[in-house]
């Protein structure tokens, strides 16, 4: 992974997705944070919403649905998560 830049996710955030992620890359694509959901790992509504639920009980959080269209790489993932976390641990 590139060195992280200021807002990028921290690199154990990016280790946890890319370990959940393992069972739902169906394409075999390499898991690498600008690693696109619907064009390199093919994921469909379905797909999303079971991935979400993995990542909800990992990181026990609850992402909100109107913040999915706004996540189309495995980065934008990682940040959204440590903006979940930061808001839900003041």
């Amino acid at each position: 992974m590139s060195a992280n830049k200021p807002g990028d996710p921290s690199p154990e955030t990016m280790a946890t997705l890319i370990k959940i992620l393992g069972p739902f890359n169906k394409t075999g694509a390499e898991l690498k944070p600008e690693t696109r959901f619907s064009e390199d790992l093919n994921f469909d509504s379905l797909v999303v919403m079971e991935f979400i639920a993995v990542v909800e009980d990992d990181f026990d959080i609850s992402v909100p649905l109107n913040i999915l269209p706004d996540i189309a790489t495995l980065n934008d993932m990682g940040i959204a998560i440590e903006k979940i976390v930061g808001d839900e641990n003041p």
